[in-house]
């Protein structure tokens, strides 16, 4: 794993080495366990100790294998850990802490010898077995030491001879590995004396000299105190949820307010620390005049955010100046030749005032909380910054010398995609995949509404809580006349946006939300 990390093509081709090494000796490794298990009824090291005088033929397969394993020059698996070591000596992805790979590596190597050493002594030799259930323990039937001995062999014949045996397996698993061509290697027992080969050695007497310590250690760990690592566990998760529910409650106190404000500061710091990076505004760039409708849009636009700001408190008066704005944004797009963003800007725009108007049904009039002068003036810096940035944003788009993607869509729009309408050709053709997850999030929104709606019953009362009436009086005889003929209407429209969204302005998207509307 950590050769696949490092990111070489020589660290793969090291990395499929050892896995195809690994295999051997591991494999023939549990198959003498099963014996062992098999012959002795157990496999409990504590009680299998000295088999070597019982099962000594066993017993040197076990050995040679855990010495591979270990890395043992002469054995396959100390020619896949000298390229592993190699490869972490070549590797700087750490830049000045690359050193933690090699010395991370050849400690990985020192702790294999040790625990390789230590099932070689203690089931082979340390004296005698302690009440096996099987007793005395004997070699198993001759067929079911043939896999063990086949792989066995392998370890010593990669480990001598490694281009006349596992070379050409080598080349096509990590050519497939890479897909692409294998870089240069060479496998040989014998690369002269070398880092690669010192690290071996340090792993190889490190491992054996940490077993021959193995009774300080016991003694040691002896004397520690004792620790139930799933009470530290749960005690731990059980920290985290209380600095999780602090946390929450700190943050979701049921104020809209703080949570707007928490999500804007959370887009001002990303503008704040992205804009470093930024290429510098480019003043130089022409960009298209601005005549008067433009300039009378703009203006209106400007006036009506501002009187939605300081009328905010007074929320029907607020909403309709947002509405303003809406109608503006809209006009500019006709203005500047995007008509389908105009048809939906301006679809979304009646919708959303339709349903501000609903939910304003069951709110009061006006605002009644007054705002300290810490959270207005909270409020003004956050409005400067975000707005501020995102103007600098818009200006870096609108100026930058750019090389994108879109020329190929007005040049593939008619004849990849069978329509003159390059925004929704874009959508249905090009980016359908995306398209269709889109409208699978508005299935599943749509199924949410519905479940909330449901049993939600307007006419439950003649009047509510503050004293507006509801039941038939909060629908005029005149407009529930009116409104029945025009929904045919509207569907009527919507299909006809539908069908001409291909090569005119319209569309699906725009269809839907008049159908909404």
């Amino acid at each position: 794993t950590l050769l696949f990390g490092l990111n070489s093509e020589l660290a793969a081709v090291a990395a499929v080495f050892h896995i195809i090494n690994h295999a051997t000796f591991k494999a023939s490794l549990f198959m003498a366990a099963g014996i062992i298990d098999h012959e002795a009824g157990t496999r409990d090291m504590r009680r299998i100790n000295g088999l070597w005088k019982y099962m000594p033929y066993t017993a040197v397969l076990a050995m040679v294998a855990s010495a591979a394993m270990a890395g043992v020059p002469l054995l396959n698996g100390f020619l896949s850990k000298e390229m592993f070591f190699a490869e972490t000596l070549d590797s700087h992805q750490l830049g000045a802490l690359s050193w933690i790979l090699p010395v991370g590596a050849t400690l990985g190597g020192v702790f294999s010898v040790a625990y390789s050493a230590r099932f070689i002594h203690d089931v082979f030799f340390n004296g005698e077995p302690i009440n096996l259930p099987k007793y005395p323990p004997h070699e198993p039937p001759r067929y079911m030491k043939v896999p063990v001995e086949i792989l066995v062999a392998l370890c010593v014949a990669v480990g001598v001879f490694p281009a006349l045996t596992v070379a050409g397996l080598l080349a096509v698993a990590a050519a497939a590995t890479l897909g692409g061509d294998l870089p240069e290697y060479h496998l040989a027992i014998w690369h002269g004396f070398n880092l690669p080969l010192v690290m071996s050695f340090i792993a190889l007497f490190g491992g054996i000299f940490i077993y021959s310590q193995r009774r300080r250690l016991f003694d040691l760990w002896a004397r520690l105190p004792e620790v139930d690592a799933k009470l530290v566990f749960e005690g731990r998760i059980q920290q985290l949820g209380r600095v999780a529910s602090a946390i929450t409650g700190r943050l979701q106190n049921g104020s809209l307010q703080s949570y707007v404000a928490w999500a804007v500061t959370l887009v001002a710091v990303i503008l704040l620390t992205q804009m470093w990076h930024l290429p510098a505004l480019s003043l130089d760039v022409g960009m298209l005049p601005m005549d008067g409708v433009a300039i009378l849009c703009t203006a209106m636009l400007v006036a009506a955010a501002l009187l939605t700001t300081f009328l905010h408190r007074h929320r029907m008066t607020s909403i309709m100046s947002l509405s303003v704005v809406g109608l503006m944004v809209s006009l500019l797009f006709v203005r500047f030749s995007a008509p389908d963003l105009a048809l939906t800007q301006l679809s979304v725009e009646v919708v959303t005032m339709l349903l501000l108007m609903l939910a304003m049904y069951f709110l009061p009039v006006r605002t009644q909380v007054e705002s300290s002068s810490v959270r207005v003036l909270r409020d003004v810096l956050l409005a400067l910054v975000v707005g501020a940035g995102v103007a600098v944003l818009a200006f870096l788009v609108m100026t930058g010398e750019t090389t994108t993607i879109s020329q190929f869509f007005m040049d593939n729009s008619k004849s990849g995609g069978g329509g003159t309408n390059v925004v929704n050709v874009i959508l249905v053709d090009f980016r359908g995949f995306d398209t269709f997850g889109e409208i699978t999030v508005l299935g599943v929104a749509a199924m949410g509404i519905y479940a909330l709606l449901k049993d939600l019953n307007l006419a439950s009362a003649k009047y509510d809580s503050l004293g507006r009436p509801w039941a038939a009086d909060a629908h005029p005889l005149v407009l529930v006349t009116i409104s029945r003929p025009l929904l045919p209407l509207a569907l009527l429209i919507a299909v006809y946006i539908f069908l001409r969204g291909h090569n005119l302005p319209g569309g699906g998207f725009v269809a839907g939300l008049i159908t909404s509307v």
